[in-house]
C-alpha cells in the first residue's frame, strides 16, 4: 500500500499554511481588509510604534478596551510623528478585545480597526503579524501591523497605507472565532507534527 499521495496532501496542506500568511503591506489594494479581532495577548500595558504614513489629512489614533471602557488618549499626530516613535495605550487584561479608532481633522470622522465602531461601518485597519526588523527603513520589535484608511468608503482607495502603526502585547482572530491565528513557528510545529504522524502510520502498517 502505498501512502504517497496522502503525504504529498499533507506537504500541499502545510504549505498552503505558509502561502496564506499575511503581508505587509497590504497586498489587495482596492479592496476592503478582513476584519480581525484585536485581543491583549496578556496583562498589561499597550506600547505602540509610528511606522509611517503618506496620508493627506491630519491624522491621531488612540485604543479602546471594549472589555474594561479604557479610552486612551489621542497619540501620533501623523504629520509631527517621526517613524519609530513609541507611546504607552494604557492597561489592559489578557484577552480583552481592543478597538484602534483614527480620528480625521479634516473630516471629523472615526475610522476604527472595527466596522461598527467606524462613520461608514466599514473596516479602516489591516493588521498582520510581524517577526520584528525593519518596516519603511525603521527597526521595529516583533508585534502586529496595523495600517489604516483615514477616507470613508467611497472615497478611499483601501491601500491602508494612509497611517501604519506596530503594536505589542496584541494578537488577532478571525472576526468571531475565538481561537487565536496561529504563529509561524506553530504553523511549522503542525506541518512537521503532520509529517511525523504520517511516518508512525507507515511504519505501523509496514511493520
Amino acid at each position: 500500500m502505498s501512502f504517497r499521495p496522502f503525504v504529498v496532501l499533507v506537504c500541499l496542506a502545510a504549505g498552503s499554511l505558509f502561502a496564506a500568511a499575511d503581508t505587509i503591506p497590504y497586498g489587495n489594494a482596492g479592496t476592503i481588509a478582513p476584519q480581525l479581532s484585536i485581543t491583549a495577548s496578556s496583562t498589561g500595558n499597550i506600547t505602540g510604534y509610528f511606522v509611517s504614513q503618506s496620508a493627506g489629512d491630519d491624522d491621531s489614533i488612540r485604543m479602546i478596551d471594549v472589555n474594561t471602557g479604557w479610552v486612551s488618549d489621542y497619540f501620533f499626530p501623523n504629520h509631527a510623528t517621526t517613524a519609530g516613535a513609541t507611546a504607552d495605550f494604557g492597561p489592559v487584561n489578557a484577552g480583552d478585545t481592543i478597538v484602534f479608532e483614527l480620528y480625521n481633522y479634516a473630516t471629523s470622522q472615526l475610522f476604527a480597526s472595527d466596522g461598527a465602531y467606524s462613520a461608514d461601518g466599514v473596516n479602516h485597519a489591516y493588521t498582520a503579524a510581524f517577526a520584528g526588523g525593519d518596516l519603511s527603513g525603521t527597526i521595529f520589535p516583533a508585534g502586529t501591523y496595523v495600517g489604516m484608511e483615514d477616507l470613508p468608503n467611497g472615497s478611499s482607495d483601501w491601500d491602508y497605507n494612509d497611517d501604519a502603526f506596530l503594536f505589542t502585547n496584541v494578537g488577532t482572530t478571525p472576526h468571531g472565532d475565538p481561537s487565536p491565528v496561529p504563529e509561524p513557528g506553530s504553523l511549522l510545529l503542525l506541518g512537521t507534527g503532520a509529517l511525523g504522524a504520517v511516518g508512525a502510520m507507515r511504519r505501523k502498517l509496514f511493520n
